[in-house]
């Protein structure tokens, strides 16, 4: 039984491989692992081989599967070919002889002859249909692998760079010893548990012969009998499944009416004495699409384990489906000035430009000029933009801290900083060192000032006045200052760890904060005292990087809302209220929030992931409603061979064109994206189906 099961992951992966293949384009390459193999005869292919004359190949690559004296049907098809590939030997010799007409017509009836001797021959059923498997099915195992690797990591970089897949990955640091040893039982855990869940191929599990109906642990919709406890002794054994045992303590032992939650625990996973793997899986006694509703769940993906045994109280989104959208239309912003991964990105208020901040401090900027196809000169797919440069050929570059200095000893990794005037005439910026002040029509430098530590890690324009600027920094401090006047209005303290994210509105007269604690506060912006303040709710599973994860902020477009992005969750609050209204976790997912923003109208959410995907989300209830593969943005030469090569770090919106955002990728490109979306979504499924 366990070798049955080795042959059928085996398959599985091949077949991963074969689809791999066919994305990258790698035709030869796929053909001749299906001839090694024998686990998928690509008909199309064989059938093109027949319709070029192709003889001898034709028949080699059949001789991969099944040889002529197997069975009269493949002795069948090797008497057609070789018939037709003499009878056209014979025609180009004595064409007096020819009765058979047409030599494409011919052939295309041999095909369809053959096509049912093939699909009858006993030898090739089941290998002539490819299962259906989501796309980049493999890239993205790969990447939540290495997602969930990192995860564990003592000290985890919050961008890290996956250099490798030929060892396990590791983030620079001391990593802890036992920390590591307890990685490495709980991967051997998720390998044999992984083989238990459903099938990357065919999204079908084993069959499993029940003594009571036992919830999957990793199907939140299954509903589980009330049976007693007395009737399935507690150490009885379910179903062998590959030569493991699935034991069950008691199915539905616990449930707690009053909260509406039903809770199953399955004891172990073993093979002889493995280690105890406790899985919970719990269902709402409500409606899910409730907007009250509170499911408490455990981070299990049957996309990728993560493992996790405490239990988090959460609001769960609306039911919705997930729609993948398979074409956009996208450019890729020229640039002949070589950088790193882009850091910081925005549109100009205009929407006729798009201003990037590398990591090395070098600033790019495109601006779309007015033509037949392009009318108003705004940001377009359809066009490609200028990257910008004055005459005088300078650039705007910030200092950046040196190698090895006393503040990169301070900071796990340089900050960058970017923000716009409202005019978009001027751009103020840093990168670890001093705040440089740019007139964005020259690029000349007009002032720098304060120079670190503390550095700046987040700056924001005073809407009323384009010479105040409140500037966050790495002390957990905030302020407010006049760079024309290099006047200090006021200092603002309140966070205890670093500012990440600050935003103003003026409608309200507040300026809101957050810090990498996750802790957010409401500033009055007239007298500058501190009204509210509140935490991001994270689950117990989910903390292992929250010091590294920069917290990030956004007004609604009306200022009642913000939009709060960490890389575990997307959150909603009323601005003056701090309500959380709606909460979007990555709960089962091992793949992370890279960064997120609103739409121009504030009705949709641009989320991009680490693993490359982009997640769309309805903003009224935080529900993913559309996924786009990096396969539908990203051009061939951009789409990685592995994973970790290019994938998006921040995302902006364009300020007046609902459906289009640009990323920064981690190559140092800019591409515009604009997602063709379906007309219409049905609602059925869960957001973890994703």
């Amino acid at each position: 039984m366990l070798f049955v099961g080795k042959m059928s992951l085996s398959k599985d992966l091949v077949l991963l491989m074969l689809q791999f293949c066919a994305e990258e384009n790698l035709k030869r390459t796929a053909h001749m692992l299906e001839q090694e193999t024998g686990y998928f005869f690509d008909l199309e292919y064989f059938e093109e081989l027949i319709l070029h004359g192709n003889w001898e190949e034709a028949e080699e690559y059949l001789s991969s599967f099944t040889l002529v004296e197997d069975n009269k049907y493949s002795t069948k098809i090797y008497f057609e070919i070789r018939k037709q590939k003499f009878l056209e030997a014979l025609d180009k010799e004595h064409s007096e002889l020819t009765s058979y007409g047409d030599t494409l017509t011919v052939r295309r009836s041999i095909i369809n002859e053959m096509r049912a001797v093939i699909q009858a021959n006993p030898i090739l059923h089941g290998k002539t249909n490819f299962p259906p498997i989501n796309k980049s099915r493999l890239r993205r195992l790969i990447n939540q692998s290495l997602n969930w690797q990192h995860k564990h990591c003592a000290h985890p970089h919050p961008q890290p760079h996956i250099d490798t897949l030929f060892t396990d990955h590791k983030c620079p640091g001391p990593d802890n010893i036992m920390q590591q040893n307890q990685l490495e039982n709980e991967i051997s855990l998720v390998t044999m548990s992984t083989e238990l869940s459903a099938s990357p191929l065919t999204g079908t599990t084993p069959a499993v012969k029940p003594l009571n109906e036992v919830m999957s642990p990793t199907d939140s919709s299954s509903t589980c009998r009330q049976d007693s406890a007395n009737d399935v002794d507690k150490d009885e054994i379910l179903a062998t499944i590959e030569g493991r045992e699935l034991l069950q303590t008691s199915p539905c032992v616990s449930g707690d009416s009053s909260s509406g939650y039903l809770t199953e625990s399955f004891r172990k996973l073993s093979v002889n004495q493995m280690p105890v793997l406790p899985l919970q899986t719990v269902v709402p006694a409500r409606n899910a699409a409730s907007e009250e509703s509170l499911v408490m769940w455990q981070n299990i993906s049957a996309r990728g384990a993560c493992p996790n045994n405490e239990l988090t109280k959460m609001e769960m989104p609306q039911i919705s489906k997930v729609v993948e959208v398979s074409r956009c239309e996208y450019v890729i912003l020229p640039s002949l000035v070589q950088t790193n991964t882009i850091r910081r990105l925005l549109y100009s208020h205009s929407g006729n430009g798009v201003v990037a901040l590398a990591e090395d401090g070098t600033h790019l900027l495109w601006k779309w000029e007015k033509n037949d196809d392009n009318i108003n000169g705004e940001a377009s797919t359809k066009s490609t933009p200028a990257l910008y440069q004055p005459k005088r050929g300078l650039l705007m570059i910030n200092d950046t801290p040196p190698r090895n200095s006393s503040l990169d000893d301070q900071l796990l990794f340089v900050p960058s900083t970017l923000t716009l005037s409202k005019n978009d005439a001027y751009v103020i910026s840093s990168s670890g060192a001093v705040i440089s002040l740019y007139n964005a029509i020259s690029f000349k430098e007009l002032r720098s000032v304060m120079r670190p530590p503390p550095a700046a890690t987040c700056i924001v324009f005073y809407p009323p006045d384009n010479n105040v600027i409140a500037i966050g920094r790495h002390d957990a401090s905030i302020l407010i200052f006049n760079i024309r006047t290099d006047e200090l209005i006021s200092k603002l303290k309140g966070h205890s760890k670093r500012v990440t994210g600050l935003a103003f509105s003026t409608t309200l007269n507040v300026l809101v904060s957050c810090a990498v604690d996750t802790e957010i506060i409401v500033w009055d912006s007239r007298t500058w005292e501190k009204k509210k303040s509140t935490v991001l709710q994270i689950s117990g599973g989910l903390l292992g990087s929250a010091e590294l994860s920069e917290t990030s902020i956004e007004l609604d477009k009306d200022h009642n809302h913000f939009l709060a992005v960490h890389d575990t969750q997307l959150a909603i609050y009323e601005t003056l209220t701090l309500r959380r209204v709606k909460q979007w976790t990555i709960a089962n997912f091992c793949t992370r929030i890279s960064h997120a923003t609103y739409s121009c109208d504030s009705e949709m959410i641009y989320a991009a992931m680490r693993d490359g995907i982009i997640l769309v989300l309805d903003a009224s209830d935080l529900s993913p409603r559309y996924e786009i593969d990096p396969s539908a943005y990203l051009p061939p030469r951009l789409r990685p061979c592995y994973v970790g090569v290019v994938d998006p770090v921040v995302i902006a919106a364009h300020p007046k064109k609902k459906n289009q955002f640009a990323l920064g990728l981690s190559n140092g490109e800019v591409v515009v994206v604009e997602p063709v979306f379906p007309t219409q979504v049905k609602l059925a499924g869960l957001p973890s189906s994703l």
